[in-house]
């Protein structure tokens, strides 16, 4: 892999003097190769730790998505800084239930019109691939990325189904248990999101945290960044104390490795196994060192259940039962709940910066 040819994604070097985040690398060829060493490991990471490093480098299927995701945040690179924020605001997602899988998004606005902490903009995987009827378009600012974007969620989509394939065989799950509920034609609320964090300009008057602790409301996140802001929990933090509660020194930088994705699971999982997987909980902050002036670019790809899939757990013997609890529990289905996890996640965010503002401030949302 030629780094000279990714100086516009790496602007900066990543600094040695932070505490970073231990994270295994693993082999997509072995995984795809069935390698029982590789899929013990990668299993065993996604019931703890919840993160691991996917070469995308030792095989055709990684290194198309690679190239994808790096035409993707070249995308944003073109867009984002160039587009007026009046146009960008007027790509909107529908009225009605849906999982924020599409339209443009912007928190804090500077005085200026500009962003101050992060924009990003959303396709959904199944109209952008032409599954369905459906009147949604891209808008005119996007639409001569349009090939990029369906290589890049094509690409993505068979990535997340060889570790859901996986998954379903180490939980000793009948061959497509999962795999059959992230197909690429089906409407799950797919996506592929493109995110920038403008760089800055006055570190003094910075506030690091751009989005506080959380768990994906997905099934498996596939991440591509190239500079660092990204942290997970330290394993020797403190147990049981909420995760708004931990001090920053028990947070991690993840270092962004070229020729890589991050992989993490989302809550699906962790429902769909009653805990026996793990949802991977992790924050944003502003970029450690001197890659802090830059504007940082990431390209997320996820796969969530078909849209009726039921969300409660399988049967299996690695499986524990439900409890008297959770057998009680309404069961909602995958867009349902999906939708009360983002408006959950979302009414938290609009209540911490309205008190970073002192008055009242709301992301942009359409229900």
């Amino acid at each position: 892999m030629d780094l000279n040819s990714l100086r516009d994604l790496y602007p900066a070097p990543f600094p040695n003097n932070v505490p970073i985040a231990d994270i295994q690398k693993l082999s997509l060829k072995k995984l795809l190769d069935d390698d029982p060493i590789e899929t013990q490991k990668m299993f065993d990471i996604l019931s703890g730790v919840g993160f691991f490093y996917l070469d995308m480098m030792d095989h055709e299927k990684g290194r198309k998505l690679w190239e994808d995701a790096c035409t993707a945040a070249r995308s944003g690179m073109e867009v984002f800084p160039h587009t007026p924020l009046a146009e960008k605001r007027d790509y909107k997602a529908p009225k009605g239930v849906k999982v924020l899988d599409r339209g443009y998004q912007v928190g804090a606005v500077n005085e200026d019109g500009t962003p101050r902490d992060s924009e990003m903009f959303m396709i959904p995987q199944h109209e952008m691939l032409g599954f369905g009827k459906s009147d949604w378009t891209l808008p005119g600012w996007l639409a001569k990325h349009e090939e990029r974007f369906q290589n890049a969620l094509r690409s993505g989509n068979v990535i997340a189904n060889v570790v859901l394939g996986v998954l379903e065989k180490k939980l000793q799950l009948a061959p497509g248990t999962f795999t059959s509920l992230h197909r690429l034609t089906d409407s799950s609320g797919d996506f592929l999101r493109v995110i920038r964090y403008p760089g800055s300009k006055d570190v003094s008057r910075v506030d690091p945290l751009r989005f506080p602790p959380h768990k994906d409301a997905v099934s498996v996140a596939i991440l591509f960044t190239w500079l660092g802001g990204l942290q997970m929990i330290a394993p020797d933090a403190p147990v049981g104390l909420n995760q708004f509660m931990i001090p920053d020194e028990h947070w991690r930088w993840i270092k962004p490795l070229p020729g890589t994705a991050l992989i993490n699971l989302g809550e699906a999982m962790e429902i769909f196994t009653n805990g026996v997987l793990k949802a991977g909980m992790h924050r944003i902050v502003k970029a450690p060192g001197d890659q802090i002036y830059h504007d940082k670019y990431s390209v997320l790809l996820v796969a969530r259940p078909e849209a009726n899939t039921p969300m409660k757990a399988f049967e299996s013997p690695m499986i524990p039962p439900p409890t008297a609890d959770q057998a009680k529990a309404p069961v909602y289905n995958s867009f349902e709940w999906g939708n009360r996890r983002i408006q959950q996640l979302q009414d938290f965010i609009d209540g911490l910066q309205t008190r970073r503002a002192g008055k009242e401030a709301k992301l942009e949302r359409s229900w």
